[in-house]
C-alpha cells in the first residue's frame, strides 16, 4: 500500500542527526505541521544533496510521507537563496532553532511561528555578526512573539486585576498564570526582578506591534523574556549558549 504523502510546502531544517549508515533525522519547521521530524535516507552517503538543501536556515518545499510522528523525507526544492548568516549571527540562528526544537508540540500548525522565524531570519542575514549587540533586537523580538503565540506570554498592555489597561505609571507583578497585576511599594524600596513599570510593559507592546525594539527596551525585554522562558526550558542549558560562549567568552 503507498504511503501518504503530503503536498510541497515550506520547511526550514531546525536540527540534523546521523541515523542508520547512510541517512539523517532532520527536525523541520513548517507552517501546516510545526516541528515535526523525519528521515532523510541516504542524505549522508549523497554529500552533494545535503550540501546543497538540506543546511539550516535555507527556505525548502519538502514532501513528507507516512502515517507515523517520524515521516520520510520525499522530493526536496529550494524556494529561494539561503541566508548566509555570519559571525555571531550564526549562533543568534541556532538559538533561535534550539528554541524552537524545545518548546513546539509535534505537528501543531504554527503559521504565526513560522512568519516570525522567517522574519528572524532575514533580520540575522542583515548583520555584521561582528558584535554581539546587533543580535539583542531580533532575537528579544523573536522570543516575545514566540511565546505570545504559544500562549506564554500575558497581554502587555492589560491588568488582570482591573481587567483593564496598564497605567503608564503603575507598577505591576508577573504572575505565570493570571499576568500583570498592580503592586504597591514604598518610595524607595527596591524592585524585584519580576516587577515592571506600566510604561516599560507598553512600549514593549508597541514594539511587537511595530517589529521594532528601541534599544532602551532592550534590557526590560531580556528580562521579561527571561523570566517566561526559564520554567518552560527547565534545567537543561541550552547548547548553542555554550557553544557562543565557548567561541567568543562570557557576553
Amino acid at each position: 500500500m503507498a504511503q501518504p504523502q503530503t503536498p510541497l510546502q515550506p520547511a526550514y531544517i531546525l536540527h540534523s542527526r546521523p541515523y542508520r549508515d547512510s541517512s539523517l533525522i532532520l527536525e523541520l519547521l513548517t507552517p501546516e505541521y510545526g516541528r515535526i521530524g523525519c528521515v532523510a535516507r541516504g542524505a549522508r552517503r549523497d554529500k552533494q544533496r545535503r550540501q546543497q538543501a538540506l543546511q539550516p536556515f535555507s527556505p525548502l518545499l519538502v514532501t513528507l510521507m507516512g502515517r507515523g510522528d517520524l515521516k520520510t523525507l520525499g522530493p526536496v526544492e529550494s524556494a529561494g537563496s539561503a541566508h548566509w548568516l555570519r559571525g555571531r549571527a550564526v549562533y543568534g540562528g541556532l538559538y533561535a532553532n534550539e528554541l524552537l526544537v524545545r518548546l513546539l508540540p509535534v505537528g501543531e500548525s504554527q503559521y504565526q511561528v513560522f512568519a516570525a522565524y522567517q522574519d528572524l531570519l532575514r533580520g540575522l542575514n542583515a548583520l555584521v555578526g561582528e558584535d554581539s549587540r546587533e543580535l539583542l533586537g531580533p532575537l528579544r523580538l523573536f522570543e516575545l512573539k514566540l511565546l505570545e503565540d504559544l500562549g506564554n506570554c500575558p497581554s502587555l498592555n492589560y491588568c488582570a486585576l482591573t481587567q483593564g489597561p496598564l497605567d503608564p505609571t503603575g507598577n505591576y507583578r508577573l504572575e505565570r498564570e493570571t499576568g500583570f497585576v498592580p503592586v504597591h511599594r514604598q518610595k524607595g524600596a527596591v524592585s524585584r526582578a519580576d516587577e515592571f513599570i506600566g510604561e516599560d510593559l507598553l512600549g514593549l507592546h508597541g514594539a511587537l506591534k511595530s517589529d521594532s525594539f528601541p534599544p532602551a527596551q532592550l534590557a526590560v525585554a531580556k528580562r521579561l523574556t527571561g523570566l517566561l522562558l526559564r520554567p518552560l526550558l527547565g534545567e537543561k542549558p541550552l547548547q548553542s549558549r555554550e557553544l557562543f560562549r565557548q567561541v567568543y567568552g562570557k557576553q
